[in-house]
């Protein structure tokens, strides 16, 4: 998972009704040539969406509790030090599912990123994504670095060269373990980025969203088959259709949903199904977690329904400050959770009720996913940022010191 800000850049068009727009024509972000595209729908209110704020702290909430209780026997014992029949008799089935959470941020971040690329320089959306992800990211490895080494993980300690590797953000292509399992989301939203950044670089259009959605969808499909190794590191087969499938609900957002677009995402869900359910579980290995099939499809399928809810403007109403600022906690909130929990399990789970521990637990580490994203990550971001802002980015050399 990774942090993300839905807003919509200023200067951009919205879906008012008027002007160009309603002629169902818009100038382009990059060249200002008019293009044609689909007409608007009724009026979407300039602010962010707290009903996406909300989904996305609800899909880290679910990955949480997933972690703490719904792993596999042999994790949860490590973790607990005892048999999971003793921990979470019946629980533990119904949590494992906890771990569709991810998909479901896979799906809003095809949308927010969209959305708060769209109308951006390709300058603009380099700044803004190293400095979302970075300065909460480097802080996140060396708390957990810290807890691992100092508090006697059950798991063991990695080798120290193991931190450097995942301070690139690269230890995926690299090779090398991610120093906490949850890291491994990050590889996937890397690719995104760097692939949609060709698209922001020519300019986001509908028309070039569209194409792209399409032509990532056939690179998903065939990479596997064609057991070409490097084509499918960089598109994620099994988490590409979540992506595709939040871009095409934007550009319903943005514009209006027609046939091509409900075409999209249903391929996308069908895809999405696909790999959920390939034997042997795919990237998740079901047949380790025996969850009923049939409720992965329909976990995934309400996924699907809420974020078309919010693409439809069902949700619009929904405008809770509360649920804001749950979605500024939803990146530290994630980074750190698994390290510092499982710890606090091993060590002090046999001192009172499985479930006190657990709650205490995730409140304690909500409060300060609060206090880093507050005091510590927004300002490194915003330093950051400014820094970023004023350096040149050309390839000429720079004026010889004199």
């Amino acid at each position: 998972m990774t942090q993300t800000d839905h807003r919509e850049p200023a200067g951009t068009a919205h879906r008012d009704g008027s002007g160009d727009r309603a002629a169902g024509k818009v100038p382009s972000p990059r060249t200002g040539a008019e293009e044609r595209v689909p007409e608007a729908g009724p009026p979407v209110a300039r602010n962010r969406l707290a009903a996406l704020d909300g989904l996305r702290f609800l899909a880290a909430l679910s990955v949480v509790f997933f972690h703490f209780v719904g792993q596999v026997p042999s994790t949860m014992q490590t973790m607990w030090g005892r048999p999971v029949d003793s921990v979470f008799p019946e629980a533990q089935s119904y949590f494992a599912y906890g771990r569709l959470g991810v998909e479901l941020f896979f799906l809003i971040s095809g949308f927010v990123i969209c959305m708060s690329a769209w109308g951006r320089t390709p300058r603009d959306f380099f700044i803004s994504r190293v400095t979302r992800l970075y300065p909460m990211y480097w802080v996140a490895i060396a708390i957990t670095a810290c807890v691992i080494y100092f508090a006697g993980d059950p798991f063991g300690q990695p080798h120290p060269r193991v931190i450097f590797a995942n301070l690139t953000m690269l230890q995926t292509p690299l090779g090398v373990e991610n120093l906490d399992s949850v890291y491994w989301t990050l590889w996937p939203e890397l690719c995104f980025y760097l692939t949609f950044a060709v698209v922001v670089w020519k300019g986001l259009t509908y028309q070039r969203v569209v194409i792209y959605c399409g032509l990532w969808t056939v690179a998903a499909v065939l990479a596997p088959g064609a057991d070409i190794h490097l084509l499918t590191l960089l598109v994620n087969p099994p988490s590409a259709p979540y992506f595709i499938a939040g871009m095409a609900f934007y550009l319903m957002y943005r514009y209006r949903p027609t046939p091509l677009l409900w075409g999209i995402v249903a391929m996308s869900w069908l895809l999405a199904l696909h790999y959920l359910l390939t034997p042997g579980g795919g990237r998740l290995d079901w047949d380790v977690w025996q969850p009923g099939r049939g409720w992965l499809v329909l976990i995934i399928t309400v996924f699907f329904l809420l974020v078309a809810a919010v693409a439809l403007g069902w949700t619009s109403r929904i405008r809770w400050r509360g649920l804001t600022v749950a979605g500024t906690l939803t990146f530290p909130l994630y980074l750190l959770h698994d390290a510092i929990g499982v710890n606090v399990m091993h060590h002090f789970g046999d001192r009172a009720h499985p479930w006190v521990v657990v709650c205490v637990t995730v409140a304690a580490l909500v409060a300060l996913s609060y206090v880093v994203q507050r005091f510590v990550e927004r300002p490194v971001a915003r330093a950051a940022r400014r820094w970023l802002s004023s350096a040149a980015f050309s390839l000429r050399a720079p004026e010889p010191r004199r």
